[in-house]
């Protein structure tokens, strides 16, 4: 049998050529984002908005260095877990270079007979890692046997991963001062109304058992990255921000729950969009840099394979 790894994620470009390419293939997907349109207008929809959001968050990307670290903290990422576990592992991405299509061709073409398929994304939506399986089992299914990894919202070393990179920047601080902000990505309020999306109550299931070991510590979670004209989760992180000010909280640790690697969220949106809105707010601002190298998170990972592969 010869067995390997997949990790999939949406993607991010990298460079700024690479921005329209994925905002289209991001909007293009119906599964992700229903914009109420018929199906037929879809990609032309997804077409226009690419070409007008382009322009918009181009600069965005030039204030980060050019393009989104994204895809290079994957690889390095995927490196670290075949070292772990012992498995070729191979990177596909939904919308960006390397292409998850361009990937699975390379997992055949290499006579690979069962793929250990796991998500960058800790909790289960059926807009992220649903949207994963989906392409997995389009591009693979019939021709090689493939075992997902739905969830790892409550895997210890995850766990222990967000503690050990809070503890960091809360060690100094008074807790009757200082309020912890959990910043989750977004999602469209349908996937819990309609699709019963359990998304929200996963985040809220990390975040619970992360603050056990803070007990003394206040905290609450928001959602940030929403797009487009539809209705997305809420409170948003801006909101909180300013709630945590008329609590009269002095510091706010920012941690982003959902994402495991730096990219556009971490260092544009949260770094300097809610920065400067901390700073406006007088709010002593400290936002927990992910480290994703660390052990516990490659301990993560690699020991959902490791289930899978014992099943």
């Amino acid at each position: 049998m010869k067995e390997a790894v997949l990790i999939t994620y949406m993607g991010a470009p990298s460079k700024t050529e690479e921005i329209k390419p994925f905002l289209y293939r991001l909007f293009a997907d119906r599964d992700l984002i229903n914009f109420g349109v018929p199906p037929f207008l879809q990609k032309p929809l997804a077409y226009l908005i690419a070409t007008f959001r382009t322009p918009k968050v181009k600069p965005q990307y030039e204030a980060i260095g050019g393009g989104s670290p994204l895809v290079a903290n994957s690889l390095e990422q995927a490196e670290l877990i075949e070292k772990e576990t012992g498995l070729k592992t191979f990177v596909g991405m939904l919308y960006s270079e390397p292409l998850l299509e361009k990937t699975a061709r390379k997992i055949t073409e290499n006579g690979f007979n069962r793929i250990y398929h796991v998500t960058l994304y800790p909790q289960f939506s059926y807009g992220t890692v649903g949207a994963c399986i989906r392409d997995v089992e389009r591009l693979l299914k019939g021709k090689i046997e493939v075992k997902h990894v739905r969830s790892w919202t409550l895997n210890p070393n995850y766990i222990q991963w967000i503690r050990e990179l809070l503890k960091g920047e809360l060690s100094s601080l008074n807790p009757e001062e200082t309020a912890v902000l959990f910043s989750a990505h977004s999602l469209p309020k349908y996937f819990v109304k309609e699709k019963k999306d359990p998304y929200p109550k996963e985040v809220e299931s990390t975040v619970k058992e992360v603050m056990k070991a803070f007990p003394q510590f206040s905290y609450r979670i928001s959602y940030q990255s929403k797009v487009g004209p539809i209705e997305w989760l809420e409170p948003s992180t801006e909101e909180e921000l300013h709630r945590i000010k008329e609590r009269g909280f002095k510091n706010v640790v920012v941690f982003p729950i959902s994402f495991v690697s730096e990219h556009i969220e971490t260092l544009y949106e949260l770094d300097i969009e809610y920065g400067q809105v901390a700073k406006d707010l007088r709010l002593n601002y400290k936002r927990v840099k992910l480290d994703h190298r660390h052990p516990f998170l490659i301990r993560a990972i690699s020991g959902e394979i490791d289930k899978l592969r014992k099943e």
